[in-house]
């Protein structure tokens, strides 16, 4: 049974990425392909760039995410964060990007909110606040999505560790709340989620989706200088993309074994620091001001929603108003024709998507219930799509549908959206799985139950609840997802990501407002659903493990 367990997992997620990083280190093989590469204008500042954006962007959502953890205090504020944060996780990259262009442009919604009676300004100032040649703004957009990531990753190993009791050990010692977090319960969090760390360095980094819109131009981050070389209509360009995503994928590994060096440092200098002497009893008033920088991130995010929303029901959206004289609702069907189409395959291909993870993961999970070394190596297996940069593998994935002749189908892209969509099932319903009491399944088969109906009438309820959220989690995963979609797609498979990014890249920011207000309201949606049909289930259950 393992092995087919192993065997499922490798054929579904496993092939497609070793193929595709295979086809793509043999279409990189033409020599004049890494010349054109590295004889690109500004190719050190395009990896600088990348690199900067993606490494700030990482360590700062990664500070905000333990500060926020450590504020919420016991379980039952953990509870209520993981309840907070759900939202703002099901939010799709480029709808945000879009959202934060429209509110951090020079006549963006900030702005507005302040002119003419703070600024003075009647008219949209000359500030280039985004695409700054920094990629200040494109930082701001990955803090805003990867702090609750990083929060809901935090609270999920938050279980695995006696936080409660080792914060009682510090502050019965004396020190203060952020000192006692950071020396005794920080360093045993961050062990638990290092996958998922490396995995958000390796996204803020290559990421194209939120470059679009906020990323700097001149030159762009080196995964928007390659989307842009594979979308071209000059086929000569293709080599250089398939070498180019291979200099990717080593920066990006070089990038991970820097950072494993640097904790190393700075593992070092956090046991100085414990062993320091001092308190930090002192840092209670400065703690309470960093607990507003959280709460700022959560502030963007809904700014970013509510300028979607304005950008894409205003005929009309003259600087210095916040609202216009009318909104037309019928405006997003005339502005945006294909919205109906793209919002229809978009909502079928996340409804597959989301079945299809949990009924893998279901039965990876089963068959793997009293294992741990194996659920191990399973998890370190399915996480590696996102561990690698999705361009390193999905020009080759793309060349391999092409030689299949299935590219452009609508199999093809569910295929790759549940690719990218297991790692985050496998640990919403894999760790539930396995928390569940063995006793359970050997009480119903000692009355006589077989196994498939000791796993209908047992297992199920008791995980109903966690298959319902990881449905609307996946369902939130695959309608964010643009490359994958993009290139298994071949242009023929349309979805509100792939019309918002095309919008978006062309300057059109009134059809990417629409399509991105769609983009993000269908997970929310999802999310809602997902949360009354918990309720009504166990409304009557008091007392069950949920």
């Amino acid at each position: 049974m393992k092995r087919f367990v192993l065997a499922l997992v490798f054929v579904v997620a496993g092939i497609p990425v070793l193929t595709g990083v295979g086809l793509t280190l043999v279409e990189a093989a033409d020599p004049a392909a890494w010349t054109v590469v590295f004889q690109f204008p500004g190719i050190g500042r395009s990896f600088a760039v990348s690199v900067w954006t993606g490494l700030a962007a990482t360590l700062l959502a990664l500070g905000l995410a333990h500060l926020t953890v450590t504020l919420a205090g016991t379980a039952a504020g953990a509870e209520r964060l993981r309840a907070l944060t759900l939202p703002f996780i099901a939010l799709p990259h480029l709808a945000v990007a879009i959202g934060l262009a429209l509110m951090l442009a020079p006549s963006g919604l900030i702005l507005r909110l302040l002119s003419p009676w703070a600024t003075g300004f009647h008219r949209p100032p000359d500030w280039q606040t985004i695409q700054d040649p920094m990629g200040l703004a494109l930082i701001i957009g990955l803090i805003v999505k990867e702090t609750p990531f990083l929060i809901l990753i935090l609270l999920g190993a938050r279980a695995q560790v006696p936080v409660d009791r080792l914060m009682l050990q510090a502050r019965s010692l004396g020190y203060g709340r952020l000192k006692a977090w950071w020396v005794s319960v920080a360093p045993l969090l961050q062990r638990q989620i290092r996958l998922p760390l490396a995995a958000t360095f390796v996204f803020g980094m290559t990421n194209v989706e939120m470059a679009i819109p906020l990323g700097p131009s001149m030159p762009p981050p080196f995964a928007v200088v390659l989307w842009q070389w594979f979308t071209a209509s000059r086929l000569e360009l293709r080599g250089p993309a398939f070498a180019g995503s291979i200099v990717l994928l080593v920066v990006a590994l070089g990038a991970l074994a820097s950072i494993w060096g640097g904790a190393r440092l700075t593992r070092a200098a956090l046991c100085a620091y414990s062993a320091s002497g001092h308190r930090g009893t002192r840092a209670a008033w400065s703690g309470r001001l960093l607990a507003l920088l959280p709460a700022l991130s959560f502030v963007f995010a809904i700014g970013a929603v509510a300028a979607l929303g304005l950008r894409s029901l205003s005929p009309m959206w003259r600087f210095p108003a916040v609202f216009t004289d009318h909104l037309e609702v019928d405006l997003m069907a005339r502005a945006a024709p294909s919205l109906g189409t793209a919002l229809g395959s978009t909502v079928a291909l996340a409804a597959a998507t989301a079945l299809l993870s949990i009924a893998l993961v279901l039965l990876i999970s089963e068959g793997l219930s009293d294992d741990s070394i194996w659920r191990r190596r399973v998890e370190a297996l399915l996480f590696v799509p996102l561990l690698l940069p999705q361009l390193a593998f999905l020009f080759g994935l793309q060349s391999l549908l092409v030689r299949l002749r299935l590219d452009g189908t609508w199999a093809a892209v569910a295929w790759e959206h549940t690719v990218f969509a297991l790692p985050y099932a496998w640990g919403l319903l894999a760790a539930a799985r396995s928390a569940l009491d063995p006793r359970l399944v050997l009480t119903a088969r000692s009355l006589g139950a077989g196994a498939l109906r000791s796993w209908w009438a047992v297992t199920v309820p008791l995980l109903l609840r966690s298959m319902v959220l990881a449905g609307a989690v996946v369902f939130a995963v695959s309608v964010s997802l643009y490359l994958p979609t993009l290139f298994a797609g071949a242009g023929r498979v349309m979805t509100v990501a792939t019309e918002a990014a095309s919008a978006a890249a062309s300057g059109n920011l009134r059809v990417a407002a629409v399509h991105g207000a769609a983009q993000a309201i269908a997970p929310l949606v999802a999310l809602c659903l997902a949360a009354l049909i918990g309720r009504s289930v166990f409304r009557h259950r008091q007392g069950v493990p949920r």
